[in-house]
């Protein structure tokens, strides 16, 4: 069952925590607590009094891409969104209209790249297999196939050039149309993010670990609180178009799976 829920858009998270006002922090937000059906209501910050000596939290260590690049299909500017890479060496690609911001020409992308371009702008409807998509900076992606065939929102794009170098160089972070302004993509970045050995990411935050700080994670430690990282590349979270799931890059260590069924053998949470 699909619950939809409407949030007033005094509450939509325009801006970071941490820029709302003096003294906040990443840790300055709301978080709820389900113990079975009971639920209750802290801020974040109350975490470490919460858990206890010998729990144990999963943590992604997924760093976020510059995943957004502008590019044309013939005389029309698009958005690209890289979404996930493909065992084939393709790449998991959404295409969006500009949301209207940005009125630079086709011709003139040096300016482009600084004027307020976002990505958040509509859906574009799917093109056709083969259409060739020209991005900044001259690489090219030829759109093969959708995803499912249940929507032709995500196609699978073949690459003339590298991706991961075309986003380090020409890309943005993904960021939603509700938001006030580009961030830097520092800020789409958990204190748990690493470098992946072969420069992947994640399309979208992994946002769970956002709030912790480095200061919370100190603490944590101090009580005894065990940390065990994995790694998901996580990719276009939005389902608009009601697409089934899709899968995603994935790293579980061994020495993570091991502390994980300790924890779970000894009765801990």
């Amino acid at each position: 069952m699909t619950v939809a829920v409407e949030v007033p858009e005094e509450l939509f998270a325009r801006v970071p925590v941490e820029q709302r006002g003096p003294g906040l922090e990443r840790d300055s937000v709301r978080l709820l607590v389900s113990r079975g059906t009971a639920v209750s209501h802290h801020a974040f910050v109350e975490l470490p009094r919460l858990l206890r000596a010998g729990d144990l939290l999963v943590v992604n260590t997924s760093p976020t891409l510059a995943a957004a690049v502008g590019g044309w299909i013939g005389h029309a500017r698009v958005v690209v969104h890289f979404s996930t890479r493909g065992d084939d060496g393709r790449w998991a690609v959404e295409l969006r209209d500009p949301d209207g911001r940005g009125t630079t020409r086709a011709r003139d992308w040096s300016r482009a790249q600084s004027a307020p371009w976002r990505g958040g702008g509509g859906r574009r409807a799917g093109a056709p297999a083969g259409t060739e998509v020209r991005l900044v900076g001259g690489a090219r992606l030829v759109l093969e196939e959708p995803l499912s065939a249940g929507g032709e929102r995500l196609w699978w794009a073949r690459a003339s050039g590298d991706v991961l170098g075309v986003l380090r160089e020409h890309g943005r972070a993904i960021r939603y149309a509700y938001t006030e302004r580009d961030q830097p993509l520092s800020a789409y970045q958990t204190v748990f993010a690493l470098p992946s050995p072969d420069g992947a990411g994640s399309a979208e935050m992994p946002s769970a670990g956002r709030p912790f700080t480095a200061r919370m994670v100190a603490e944590l430690v101090s009580r005894g609180v065990q940390f065990a990282p994995v790694t998901l590349h996580t990719g276009v979270a939005s389902a608009e178009a009601h697409e089934p799931p899709y899968p995603e890059r994935f790293v579980v260590p061994e020495a993570s799976a091991r502390l994980i069924g300790a924890v779970r053998a000894g009765g801990g949470r």
